[in-house]
């Protein structure tokens, strides 16, 4: 026994050496958890960010992997955009008129007039109706919040304008096209027809293509040209025919499939870092032996080979490597997205498309209910719960091992020292 130690030295060392293979065991297992949730970290980010890549390319309108243009001779007059469903071609229109809302102006009311009015204001919209109590309000600002506020609103909006010095009550409906036209009506003299004027009339917006007129409430006409949507200015002049021109976009069709190609070499990437081998040269893969990332890498391949609506990515030009990265042929590409574009928007988009059926894939492991990573971050977080527990049990442990060597060791320390005390009185 060395002398020199203190009690609560040997208590300490005593009471660790006891703990310690334990502790050992624990921090083997608190590494492997570590190193597992950073892997699903790694994976489900990797799955997510091709996941967003492919909600862009899975709609036919709007961000889709098939790019077309939609252009007009004249500018100024509407605005277009194209679908990757869009038909190629030359579309004369006229535009007879845009859409508007009804606007109107109470000439003569005031604040005084209003606190004197009696009876209701009825605000008519179609089979909607809207009545005020003229007696609950005494200014044309409570007004105006009494109409803006109201439960039984139809769907028009109050105001209150500085015009020349004076304010003055406007009203207009909220939406556009010949159903929001409105009517007012009351016993006050400021309610009366010869007392309100019309700044606008409700009306819908009318088209011309061909020989047939259509009308749309609002200034949008979606697909009176198959895929295109169209947003009307302001009106055409008839001796100036709208000539629209709709055309595929193979520059930017190339750019949305090298997206795709990028997007989907990266998660190839990131899948073989994590479920690499290892070797002489380079560490093993997190997730090496993996066999839910396995099959993943398994089902991508298999899609990359299948059909879609007739169509295969081998007949656009994009093949695999040995590696089952992505590789363009440019020209292949080109000479097919000229020739078949609604072929490439069939084989990636719809119900039956590969983005769809990739997207699916990827929700079996991205689903945060039912996905599989959920369940084993779940399964994980379960084990750390078991690893705080038994760290506080070899925690008591080692406190009652310390307690009880400090105990034995300052007993046997205070019995030496009397027993050197009393052989020091024989000399």
């Amino acid at each position: 026994m060395n002398l020199s130690m203190e009690p609560a030295q040997w208590a300490e060392m005593l009471a660790q050496n006891a703990v310690a293979s334990m502790q050992e065991r624990l921090q083997r297992q608190q590494a492997s958890i570590k190193t597992e949730q950073s892997a699903l970290t790694s994976l489900k980010t990797a799955l997510s960010d091709f996941q967003t890549l492919l909600k862009g390319f899975g709609s036919s309108s709007g961000g889709g992997l098939v790019k077309n243009s939609a252009t007009a001779n004249l500018e100024g007059f509407v605005r277009l955009s194209a679908s990757a469903s869009a038909s190629k071609g030359l579309y004369e229109i006229e535009v007879k008129d845009t859409a508007a809302s009804k606007q109107i102006a109470f000439s003569s009311m005031t604040n005084e007039g209003v606190a004197a009015a009696t009876g209701t204001m009825t605000i008519e919209m179609g089979d909607k109706k809207l009545e005020i109590d003229m007696d609950n309000v005494s200014t044309m600002a409570e007004l105006r919040d009494a109409i803006n506020k109201h439960e039984d609103n139809p769907g028009v909006t109050a105001s209150l304008m500085k015009i020349n010095g004076e304010t003055k009550m406007m009203m207009g409906s909220e939406k556009t096209g010949e159903a929001s036209d409105f009517t007012i009506s009351g016993t006050a003299s400021f309610l009366q027809a010869d007392q309100i004027e019309t700044i606008a009339e409700a009306r819908d917006a009318v088209i011309r293509i061909g020989s047939m007129e259509v009308t749309s409430s609002t200034n949008t006409f979606k697909d009176l040209i198959p895929g295109v949507e169209i947003n009307v200015i302001q009106k055409t002049d008839p001796a100036r025919p709208l000539i629209i021109s709709v055309e595929n976009d193979q520059t930017g069709t190339k750019e949305q499939m090298q997206k795709f190609v990028e997007g989907y070499n990266a998660l190839r990437t990131q899948l073989d870092e994590l479920t690499k081998s290892g070797g002489e040269k380079e560490g093993r893969g997190a997730m090496a032996g993996d066999s839910a990332v396995y099959n993943l890498e398994q089902q991508l391949n298999e899609m990359l080979r299948q059909n879609f609506n007739g169509k295969t990515l081998s007949d656009f030009g994009i093949s695999a490597d040995r590696k089952g990265k992505l590789e363009l042929d440019s020209e292949t590409f080109n000479e097919m997205v000229r020739d078949n574009p609604a072929a490439l928007d069939g084989l990636f988009s719809g119900n039956d498309g590969l983005v769809k059926k990739m997207d699916k894939t990827l929700d079996s492991f991205l689903n945060g209910t039912t996905g599989s990573i959920k369940a084993r971050q779940s399964s994980l977080d379960r084990k750390n719960e078991e690893i705080t527990t038994k760290t506080e049990q070899i925690q008591l442990r080692y406190d009652a091992s310390y307690a009880r060597y400090l105990k034995e060791f300052t007993r046997t320390q205070a019995a030496m020292t009397q027993m050197e005390n009393t052989m020091a009185q024989f000399f």
